[in-house]
């Protein structure tokens, strides 16, 4: 209880005047009720003897206590002396005036001092005549990038800065040769960066594994504007987003009217006819041929081998002639190896064959062109092994010859049919529903509805063909499929469109990854060609780099956090966002990340245009719908959610079990260890651990259901109404009506519900679990106590190689090893080396055939001189005119003792990746600093990728792997996100905290792709069963998104309305914004809340010099918008900058240059990419102890400076005042008569007592503390409004009704209180430039310490620029005094020889080679030990990559 509340009761017990038992009176029925319990409570703890209590001693006590100085007023709430500062702004008016009423509850005084440039002051104060540093109010125009000075709008002409990051050494005018050098250059790297693309290009296949064919579009001739306003263009386009296209005798097509031929589409149509005939002339002579080489070979195993190769034929199987009658000659074979093969009466063997044959049956059948007797043959095949009446045997409606077979079927059966089967074991093993349930699961019909459509090459399923509908119409979808459903031809369908539709609109395709981002960049490549009069077809933009302009394109590949860039700026607003036509959300779940997600949300606030949202994995899909559609309706579109919930291709998932020993491993051609086996997991075994809801992607295949049956059936046979009601789902009874057909997907998806169903009835039961659910789960886990007990690190690392082994030799690679460290994949990919080497040399040196083919090539290289100089005596010898006849190369030539042999090497057998592109890949990584290992690896078909891995070596291994010739990754996460790297088998190697429900089905649906293969498998290796059956019932969390409207969003709304001189499309976006009743997913924060915030930023923004009353922002605006990705540290940074901080620290720049720059490092290090202490320094004496001898490392950061420190306590102080100005405003205007009755914490939310009368209840009433946005239930302690001293505080004791978001609110709470755990490891590595010593001494992993130094640089180069603007801006301000100093501040430069004017000062650059006139000197000079700062750790962080 609390101790305000406990005196206050004693309090009323003492003045009771008639105390008695009943407390009813005293106390209210409720909390009487309680004392009873607790008295008894009581009572039972003292007869016990574990509690002591004396009633004499407490009744002295309370004589004895002066209750009547229980305070009996309670303490008051804040005081309110100041106003909201003025701000109009003819859009946002219409929407803040409301807040204005409670102008006077804000904020409050009781903040001790205030900084300079960040104090309270009143509304009469003049911002523009504050005195400080950085504090120019000149209204700021923003037509520049965040990197750089170059305007956004002009072209490539500019002699500064072109990419993002890109800086000079020392930034001094170039020469014009290096002006020539550097325009070659970059011609270079340009034609390398497009050679790149085309080449990763070139490895993308379509839907079904074949390559991509380019589309030529032609120009429209047309621009948006000139398209009808309010009437959308019918859509020009052709089938062409899949290949190859399908016969359209495959499915019925509405019959419609053909359009009568003029004569040259007449002769057009007969040439095209002239030449089908005669490709079929030339098929059928090839075909022959082939036929005659195949029937010269011995057995029908070696025929099957030379008609694989015939298949692989991609080209000649285009032909659907040629592809039928190589699909009966298939068949032919098969039916001879069953019958003169070992084994032919075992059930294995009988499934086998008869599998084989029926979907080979069922492929002639799709295709639709098998002559009559071919239809014969094989309706007299399957109705001898018992599958008669089938629809795939019934006669076609089409016209088809009478030619007969091209070769002699084998014979299977009497031509009298009354007579005994001339081989009786030509059969199904089991009744024929059995059969396809138990072995034809795979290979069933998967369509859902599937018709032909004009509008795709393929044949789309129902849901596919409502996706193309709305993007006909033009709305906004959110399509949620699983991976491998068949969402890719979406976007590429809605960039033809575009393309087709004018020749200035554009699709913005966002994906949340770098590697995202460049795959669709080749594959856009790929697909689509069109000539442009200016500009390109696509663009590439990330923040690191780009290629060709971005609002020079139609289509935009790109990252959230550029987007919402161009969004926001306020020149692309009247020139390119008009533009838009769609914007494609790809992983659009990603809106749920803490970090980053905000700037997803804020692309789907300020979108002008339709939206694609694409996801496999929402958790609450239609919550998350509801958000989206009221967002979009009020932007005008028209939005649906398109939903399908089933994979394609199912996923088996397995367990290996491992050996505790070392096992040799001796070439993949041997076989693997028994000891190391897979074990299969079936879905349904996760009922031992006790899961009775189960997710719904827990899907079954069609043995599965099966299996779960025949369990089932065991545990119903003690019961008979179990037993009664599982007969209704007996297979032959259950799927009666598909007699006739085969099954499809559609009836086993059906039948898995009516199970799942029925079991979710019994699991209802009690005592379900030991009576039911264990049972089953316990017939369904064969041999899972072998994998109960998992060995450790080196066990896992031990029998890995088995593992992959294993794989390879059951077909399941290529395949992508999953781990969320690292370093430990690229240690698994050096064992996995090690082990093929080690193996590799113990071969050659014991094998004769080795050695014996070594030393002839040997000889033969000893004699190479010899070779060549009788090779030159046969040159002159002859005359010129005769031609030197050249020899045959011999094995010789091509061999290489240091290449890996097959037999030790995972790298596909199979590619057309030579030898001399390997070599040359090779050699351009080393250029790029890959390490050796990484290469060695790769020869060997083993890759690594993640995002510590170099960019260029994770492209290659990214195209190899889809030609085939890398076939095993160890992976993080990076290849997750839709990447096109379609594997047999995702392993995930042992168990880590980033294996969330999330994680797993993003990286298990890599495997299984639609059109590629039939099933996909998962194996979890090295992790107990129990952990596995965790993350299979684990279920995805629901999207909660985060509150998009931050202190800096609110900056840069102002400037978007500003620099556009309020365009339409920039005031349509933030009316239609603060006109939604939800802005955020993120709570149930309501559109009021959401305005007071707004208003309450605005006047923060106010009292911090970064905006005027109208709504303009000033010139200290690049600093803080493009650091918004930083906040509150970009804000903290403007503190430090007009306090005075900054510059007290760069006042000694010319004097002490190495210590001034050290010490800014020191400072900006606590605001930008800062990273913790390992917990390993936590201790005591732990720095001292773990130091590395002689390290020249700090390793902790020092703290912050006293005044520094001291501003942004003040400037904390500021934030914390006006932010809870803001909760008091909005509580006071609209919580007022709302109770406040949910727990701070728990948020349980307590029903209101009916005892309002009694004494106890009336005394709390009295005493209580007035509060007005701090919950009561904290007020019950003393806390006031304005008692709270942190941000943390006033988000966590906020009263109901308020939904306050600690992210939304720019607390330097962090910045302040971790200044003595943060890492040094920024300062360390400007100090000594060695990345090996932040490693060893720091602890940062390796992987991390790239991205921690590319952060700090960028935020360096932010700055810079940020300063440069402002000084631009101040420079070219009429009303400053050019000769402006900073009086009254010591610079430190005191005897400085001022009489040299020719010299630069160090620090200076091209675009300010002298301080600017209307510059301080102060602010001079914090320029330029920005300038030097940059340079320095640029110039360390450059070898890094170099």
């Amino acid at each position: 209880m609390d101790g305000r509340v406990f005196l206050n009761l004693l309090a009323v017990f003492a003045n009771d005047p008639t105390p008695n038992e009943d407390l009813s009176a005293l106390l209210g029925s409720g909390p009487a009720e309680s004392a009873k319990l607790l008295v008894v409570c009581l009572h039972q703890h003292v007869e016990s003897g574990r509690l002591s209590f004396s009633p004499a001693t407490l009744s002295s006590a309370l004589s004895e206590w002066r209750h009547d100085e229980v305070d009996d007023s309670p303490p008051p709430s804040g005081e309110v002396s100041l106003r909201l500062l003025p701000f109009h702004n003819d859009v946002f008016d219409e929407f803040l005036n409301p807040t204005h009423l409670a102008s006077e509850i804000a904020p409050s005084t009781d903040t001790s001092s205030s900084s300079s440039g960040s104090s309270i002051v009143d509304e009469s104060e003049d911002f523009s005549q504050k005195s400080g540093w950085f504090t120019n109010t000149t209204t700021f125009t923003n037509d520049q990038h965040s990197h750089n000075t170059r305007k956004i709008t002009e072209a490539f002409t500019e002699k500064r800065l072109v990419l993002y990051g890109e800086k000079r050494d020392d930034d001094r005018p170039l020469s014009k040769e290096e002006l020539e050098y550097r325009r070659r250059r970059k011609e270079r790297t340009y034609q390398r960066l497009m050679g790149d693309i085309h080449r990763h290009s070139a490895t993308l296949t379509g839907a079904k594994g074949v390559p991509l064919q380019r589309v030529v579009i032609p120009m429209a001739k047309r621009l948006i504007k000139d398209l009808p306003s309010g009437k959308e263009p019918p859509p020009q386009r052709r089938p062409s987003l899949q290949s190859p296209t399908v016969n359209p005798k495959s499915r019925k097509e509405p019959k419609a009217q053909q359009p009568k031929l003029n004569s040259a589409e007449k002769l057009r149509q007969k040439i095209k006819d002239e030449k089908a005939i005669k490709a079929l002339s030339e098929s059928e002579v090839w075909w022959k041929q082939q036929l005659a080489q195949m029937e010269k070979l011995p057995t029908p195993e070696r025929k099957a081998e030379l008609l694989g190769r015939v298949q692989r034929n991609a080209k000649r199987m285009e032909d659907s002639w040629l592809r039928t009658e190589t699909l009966l000659y298939q068949i032919h074979l098969d039916v001879s190896r069953w019958i003169y093969g070992s084994g032919s009466e075992e059930a294995p063997v009988q499934a086998r064959y008869s599998v084989n044959i029926l979907r080979t049956a069922s492929e002639i059948h799709s295709i639709g062109v098998a002559s009559d007797a071919a239809k014969t043959f094989l309706r007299s095949l399957l109705e001898t092994i018992g599958l008669s009446d089938l629809d795939i045997l019934k006669p076609s409606s089409t016209e088809t010859t009478k030619t007969l077979l091209t070769f002699k079927p084998i014979r299977f059966a009497h031509r009298d049919r009354s007579k005994s089967p001339l081989y009786p074991f030509l059969k199904l093993p089991s009744h024929v529903i059995d059969f396809q349930l138990e072995h034809y699961g795979i290979y069933m019909d998967r369509s859902m509805d599937g018709q032909v459509d004009s509008r795709v090459s393929f044949i789309p399923d129902a849901w596919q063909r409502k996706v193309l509908d709305r993007l006909d119409k033009r709305e906004s979808i959110l399509v949620v499929a699983p991976t491998s459903a068949g969402k890719t031809f979406i976007s590429y369908y809605a960039m033809e469109q575009v393309l087709r539709e004018s020749d200035d609109g554009v699709l913005v395709y966002v994906a949340p990854t770098k590697p995202l981002v460049n795959q669709i960049v080749a594959e856009i490549s790929a697909r689509f060609e069109k000539s442009l009069k200016s500009g390109n077809v696509w663009a590439a933009h990330n923040r690191d780099w780009r290629t060709h302009e971005p609002h020079k394109c139609q289509i935009l590949v790109t990252m959230p956090e550029i987007l919402a860039i161009m969004l926001l700026s306020p020149v692309l607003a009247e020139k390119w966002v008009p533009r838009l036509r769609w914007i494609v959300l790809d992983e659009i779940h990603t809106i749920g990340q803490q970090e980053g997600g905000a700037v997803w949300e804020q692309l789907l606030l300020f979108a002008p245009c339709p939206i694609i949202g694409l996801s496999a994995t929402i958790g609450n899909p239609e919550e998350f719908s509801q958000w989206l559609e009221s967002v979009q309706e009020q932007h005008g579109f028209k939005y649906a959610l398109v939903q399908h919930k089933h994979r394609y291709s199912h996923l088996r998932k397995f367990t290996y079990t491992m050996s505790r020993e070392p096992i040799e491993f001796k070439g993949l051609s041997s076989e693997p260890p028994p000891a190391v086996h897979p074990i299969y997991i079936h879905p349904m075994s996760v009922l031992l651990s006790g899961a009775r809801v189960l997710p719904e992607d827990l899907a079954l295949e069609s043995g599965d259901c099966l299996t779960l049956f025949r369990a089932m059936l065991k545990v119903a046979d003690q019961s008979p109404e179990k037993r009664q009601q599982l007969a209704k789902l007996e297979p032959r009874k259950f799927f009666i009506r598909s007699h006739g057909r085969l099954l499809n997907q559609r009836d086993v998806l059906d039948y898995e519900a009516h199970l799942k169903s029925l079991l979710a009835d019994w699991s209802k039961e009690p005592e379900a679990y030991d009576k039911i659910l264990h049972p089953i789960g316990e017939a369904l886990s064969q041999g899972h106590n072998e994998c109960q007990t998992m060995p450790d690190q080196k066990g896992l690392y031990m029998n890995l190689v088995h593992v992959v082994h294993d794989l390879q030799r059951r077909d399941n690679i290529p395949a992508i090893l999953f781990n969320f460290d690292r370093h430990e994949c690229e240690v698994m990919a050096g064992v996995l080396l090690k082990e093929l080497k080690t193996a590799e040399t113990k071969w050659k040196e014991s094998s004769p055939q080795w050695q014996n083919k070594l030393a002839k090539w040997e000889a033969w290289a000893a004699a190479s001189k010899q070779r060549q100089r009788a090779s030159e005596r046969a040159k002159k010898a002859k005359p010129q005119e005769e031609e030197v006849p050249t020899e045959a190369k011999s094995w010789e030539e091509a061999f290489d003792p240091d290449d890996p042999l097959p037999e030790f090497s995972f790298a596909g057998p199979w590619t057309s990746y030579s030898k001399a592109e390997l070599e040359e890949d090779i050699d351009g990584l080393q250029w790029a600093g890959v390490p050796t290992w990484a290469m060695d690896a790769l020869k060997v078909g083993i890759a690594v990728h993640h995002s510590g891995m170099n960019y260029k070596y994770r492209t290659l291994i990214e195209s190899l792997f889809r030609v085939g010739f890398v076939r095993v990754v160890i992976a993080t996460d990076t290849l997750a996100l839709g990447i096109n790297m379609p594997v047999k088998t995702s392993v995930f190697v042992g168990d880590s905290v980033y294996l969330t429900a999330l994680t797993y089905r993003q990286c298990a649906g890599r495997a299984g792709r639609r059109g590629m293969d039939l099933l996909g498998n998962v194996v979890f290796y090295g992790m107990p069963m129990q952990r596995i059956h965790q993350i299979m019932t684990s279920k995805v969390p629901p999207l909660t998104g985060n509150m998009p409207l931050t202190t800096t969003l609110s900056l840069r709304l102002c400037n978007l309305l500003h620099g556009s001189q309020q365009f339409p499309t920039a005031v349509n976006a933030i009316n239609s914004v603060l006109r939604l009743s939800q802005l955020s997913l993120a709570s149930n924060i309501v559109r009021d809340e959401v305005l007071h915030h707004l208003r309450f930023s605005i006047d923060y923004l106010r009292r911090t010099n970064l905006l005027n009353v109208k709504g303009e922002p000033l010139i200290m605006f690049p600093v803080v918008a493009h650091l918004y990705h930083t906040e509150p540290s970009n804000l903290a940074l403007v503190a430090l900058l007009q306090g005075g901080v900054l510059h007290r620290i760069c006042a000694s720049i010319d004097l002490k240059p190495i210590t001034t720059t050290r010490s800014l490092v020191s400072v900006l290090s606590h605001l930008f990419a800062r990273s913790r202490l390992p917990r390993l320094y936590s201790g005591e004496g732990a720095l001292e102890r773990l130091r590395p001898p002689k390290s020249l490392s700090q390793i902790i950061l020092p703290q912050l400076s006293p005044d520094a420190y001291q501003t942004l306590s003040e400037h904390n102080d500021l934030i914390l005042e006006t932010f809870r100005g803001y909760t008091r405003s909005y509580a006071t205007q609209y919580l007022s008569e709302s109770p406040d009755n949910t727990l701070p914490l728990s948020k349980e939310t307590l029903p209101q007592t009916i005892d309002q009368d009694a004494t106890f209840m009336l005394t709390l009433r009295r005493k209580a503390v007035k509060v007005d946005a701090t919950s009561s239930f904290v007020a019950n302690s003393g806390v006031t409004d304005s008692s709270l001293k942190t941000v943390a505080d006033l988000v966590r004791t906020a009263r109901s009704g308020l939904h306050l978001d600690k992210n939304a609110i720019p607390g330097l709470d962090d910045i302040l209180t971790l200044g003595d755990r943060l890492n040094g490891c920024i300062l360390d590595f400007f100090t000594h430039g060695q990345t090996q010593v932040l490693l060893e001494a720091n602890g940062i992993r390796r992987g991390d310490v790239w991205f921690l130094l590319q952060e700090f640089s960028l935020s360096l180069a932010t700055l810079l620029t940020g300063l440069e603007h402002y000084m631009k801006a101040a420079a070219a301000d009429p009303n400053v005094d050019s000769e402006s100093s900073d009086e009254g501040y010591d610079h430190g430069n005191e005897g400085r020889d001022e009489s040299d004017g020719d010299t630069l000062e160090p620090g200076v650059t091209s675009i300010f080679p002298v301080k600017p006139a209307g510059i301080t000197d102060g602010d001079w000079k914090v320029y330029r030990a920005v300038v030097l700062t940059k340079r320095e750790f640029d110039k360390k962080f450059r070898v890094m990559w170099a």
